[in-house]
C-alpha cells in the first residue's frame, strides 16, 4: 500500500514540476505561496513594507503642491509670512520624509536578511527531507540550483517581490493624487500620456520576457561552470590534475562555459539595448508633448505659472508612477517566474510519512525483505527486482556481486533511505515504515564506500554534535586502528579534518579517512553494523584484514558486509549473490561453492587472497 502511495506522490511531484509559462494570473499562486511562508518567518516585515509603500507614495506631493503654491504666492500677493510658512513646511516635510525613509530602509534591510536566511533554510530543509532517491537525480540537482538562483540575484528573493508589491502600492497612491490634479487642470493630457505609456509598456514587457529567458538559459551553464571550477580550486584533486595533465582539459571546459555564458550575456545586452533605445525615444516624445501643452496653456492664459508648475510636476509624477506600476507588475511576474523554480523544488515529494512505533536498539531484531523491487523516480527500469531474504539478529550477511548489481541499493532500502517501489521490508513482522524514523535509523551504523568526512574536528565527525565526551571518541578511534595517528596530532580529537576553514587542520590519507569513518560507526554502537565497500580502494588482502578486525569488534551485533570481493564471506552465516538487481544465489559459503554457480566462480578467482 505504501509503495503505491509513494509512486503516486512521485507522479504528483513530476506533474508539479512541469514548467508552465508564468503570466500575471499564474504568478498569483506563486506569490501567495511565498508570502505565506514569509508571514511565518517574520510578520512585522509586512508592516514595514506597507509603511514604506505609503511613505514613498505620499512623498512626491511635497514637490508637487508646495512649489506651485510658492510660485503663485510670489506672482500674486507676495505675503512674506505665507511664503515663509510654505517654504518652512516644504523643507521640514521633505527632511522628515527622507529621515523616515532612511530609518525604514535600515529596518527593511535587517528584515530582508532574516528573510533570505529563512528561505535558505527552507531549501536546505527540503534537500534533507525530500525522498532520498530524488537527491541522486541530475534533474532534481539542477532544479535545486535553479531554486537557489531563483531566490537570489535573479529575482531578489522575497525582498524582490515585496519590493515590487511595495512599489506598486506606492505608485497607486501617487497615481490617485496626480490623476486628481491632472483631471482638474488638463483632462485630455491624461489620454495622450496614456497612449505613449501603452506603447512604452509593450516594449518593456517584451524586453523583460526576453531577459528572463536568457537568464534561465544561463542556469545550466553556470551549474556546469561551478562544478568544473570547484575541481580546479579543490586541493584534494590537485595532485591528480597535475600528474595526469588534466588541468588543461578542465580549463578547456571552464573556458567553454565562460564563452557560452558570454555569448548568452551578449545576446541579452544587445537585445535589451535595442528596447532601451526605443523606450528612451518615447520618453523624449512624452516630454515634448508635455512642454508644448504647458507653453500653449500659459500663452492662452488658461493656467497660472503655479498651476503650470503643478501640472508639469503632476504629469511627470503621473507618468513615473504609472510607468513604475507597469514596470513593477512586469518585474513581479518575471520574479515570480524565477521564484517558481524554488516552488517546484519545495513541492517535490517528501520522504514517505514515518510511523510512530519505537524501534528499541536494546532488543534483538529480525529484518525481512519480502518480494521487494525498486526503481528510481522517473526511471522505467528496475534497480532491484523481487528480492526476498531474512536477516536474523546477531548474524552476518555478506552481499556480494559485481559493480552495479544492486548491492548499495539494497542497503539504502534496508536503512529507509529509499522506499520500495513494490513489496515490503519488515522489522519483527511489521513494515519498517510503521516505525519512528529517528529510532529506526538508530539501529544502524553504516560506512558507505563514498563516505563523507566533514571539515569539523574529529570528535564532531564521530559524534555528530559539538563537545562530545572525550573518552568514547578516543576509544572508537583506537579500536578503528587510528590510535597511532591520533597520538601524533597536537590537538588530538580536536584536530579539524581538512584545511578549508582551519590552517591547523589535517589532510588525512585515504586509509586514515577510512579508519575515521569506521570509528564513527564504532562510536555509534548501533545493533546493526553495515560496511558498504568502504575499503574498495584497498587491495583484497588489506580489505580482508580490515573486515576481519571490524567483525571482531562488533561481537554479537548483526552485520551486513557489502563487497564485489569476498573478504567477509568466510565469517558470514549467509551470503546473497546479486546479479542484475536480483538475488541469484543465497546460502552459506560451502553450500554456494559446492553449487558451482556465480559465487563459486567469483570465489575461485579470488581464493588466493583468503587462503
Amino acid at each position: 500500500m505504501k509503495a503505491k502511495e509513494t509512486k503516486r506522490a512521485g507522479k504528483a511531484g513530476a506533474e508539479k514540476g512541469q514548467k508552465q509559462e508564468i503570466t500575471l494570473k499564474t504568478a498569483l499562486p506563486v506569490l501567495s505561496f511565498f508570502l505565506r511562508r514569509a508571514w511565518g518567518i517574520q510578520k512585522s516585515y509586512f508592516f514595514l513594507t506597507l509603511l514604506n509603500a505609503a511613505l514613498n507614495g505620499a512623498a512626491p506631493f511635497i514637490s508637487i503642491l508646495f512649489p506651485a503654491a510658492i510660485i503663485d504666492e510670489l506672482m500674486g500677493a507676495q505675503r512674506l509670512d505665507t511664503l515663509a510658512w510654505l517654504v518652512a513646511a516644504m523643507v521640514l516635510l521633505g527632511l522628515l520624509a527622507e529621515a523616515a525613509k532612511q530609518v525604514l530602509s535600515y529596518f527593511l534591510n535587517r528584515a530582508n536578511l532574516r528573510m533570505e536566511t529563512g528561505f535558505d533554510r527552507l531549501i536546505g530543509d527540503k534537500a534533507m527531507t525530500m525522498d532520498f532517491a530524488y537527491t541522486e537525480n541530475a534533474e532534481v540537482l539542477t532544479q535545486m540550483q535553479k531554486a537557489k538562483t531563483g531566490m537570489s540575484w535573479y529575482s531578489g528573493g522575497i525582498a524582490g517581490i515585496t519590493g515590487n508589491l511595495s512599489a506598486i502600492l506606492s505608485g497607486l497612491l501617487t497615481l490617485a493624487g496626480t490623476l486628481a490634479i491632472l483631471g482638474s487642470l488638463s483632462p485630455w493630457l491624461i489620454l495622450v500620456l496614456l497612449a505613449i505609456l501603452a506603447l512604452n509598456t509593450f516594449l518593456v514587457s517584451r524586453s523583460q520576457k526576453l531577459d528572463a529567458r536568457f537568464r534561465k538559459e544561463l542556469v545550466g551553464i553556470n551549474r556546469l561552470f561551478g562544478y568544473y571550477f570547484s575541481l580546479l580550486k579543490d586541493f584534494r584533486f590537485g595532485k591528480d590534475l597535475r600528474l595526469y595533465g588534466a588541468q588543461d582539459m578542465l580549463m578547456g571546459r571552464v573556458d567553454q562555459y565562460i564563452q557560452e555564458d558570454w555569448e548568452q550575456e551578449n545576446k541579452r545586452v544587445k537585445t535589451g539595448s535595442r528596447y532601451d533605445a526605443a523606450t528612451n525615444g518615447l520618453n523624449v516624445l512624452q516630454q515634448v508633448v508635455l512642454y508644448v501643452t504647458l507653453g500653449l496653456s500659459l500663452l492662452a492664459g488658461s493656467l497660472t505659472v503655479g498651476q503650470a508648475t503643478a501640472l508639469l510636476n503632476s504629469a511627470n509624477s503621473f507618468v513615473d508612477s504609472l510607468s513604475a506600476i507597469i514596470r513593477e507588475v512586469i518585474n513581479l511576474v518575471r520574479n515570480a517566474d524565477f521564484m517558481n523554480e524554488c516552488k517546484i523544488f519545495l513541492e517535490y515529494p517528501a520522504a514517505a510519512v514515518s510511523g510512530s512505533l519505537p524501534a528499541d536498539p536494546g532488543v534483538p531484531h529480525v529484518f525481512e525483505f519480502r518480494d521487494v523491487s525498486f526503481r528510481y523516480p522517473g526511471s522505467e527500469s528496475y534497480a532491484l527486482r523481487h528480492v526476498s531474504l531474512t536477516l536474523e539478529a546477531g548474524r552476518r550477511l555478506s552481499v556480494v556481486g559485481r559493480n552495479g548489481a544492486g548491492k548499495t541499493t539494497f542497503i539504502k532500502l534496508l536503512t529507509r533511505l529509499y522506499h520500495p517501489t513494490e513489496g515490503q521490508i519488515l522489522l519483527d513482522g511489521k513494515d519498517v515504515w510503521d516505525y519512528d524514523e529517528d529510532t529506526y535509523r538508530r539501529l544502524f551504523s553504516v560506512v558507505f564506500q563514498d563516505f563523507m568526512l566533514l571539515s569539523y574536528p574529529l570528535d564532531v565527525n564521530l559524534a555528530g554534535r559539538e563537545d562530545p565526551p572525550e573518552g568514547p571518541v578516543v576509544e572508537a578511534l583506537e579500536k578503528a586502528g587510528f590510535g597511532e595517528k591520533l597520538a601524533t596530532l597536537p590537538k588530538g580529537i580536536h584536530t579539524t579534518v581538512y584545511r578549508y576553514f582551519d590552517d591547523d587542520g589535517c589532510q588525512f590519507s585515504g586509509g586514515e579517512g577510512q579508519k575515521i569513518a569506521l570509528a564513527r560507526a564504532i562510536y555509534k554502537d548501533a545493533p546493526v553494523a553495515i560496511l558498504d565497500e568502504p575499503t574498495a580502494a584497498l587491495d583484497p588482502l588489506a580489505e580482508y584484514e580490515i573486515y576481519t578486525h571490524f567483525d571482531s569488534l562488533i561481537g554479537g551485533k548483526t552485520a551486513v558486509y557489502i563487497s564485489h570481493r569476498l573478504s567477509s564471506c568466510r565469517f558470514s552465516e549467509r551470503i546473497a549473490v546479486f546479479v542484475d538487481g536480483r538475488v541469484a544465489e543465497y546460502g552459506a559459503h560451502d553450500e554456494l561453492v559446492a553449487k558451482g554457480g556465480e559465487y563459486a566462480a567469483m570465489w575461485q578467482a579470488q581464493a588466493q587472497y583468503y587462503a
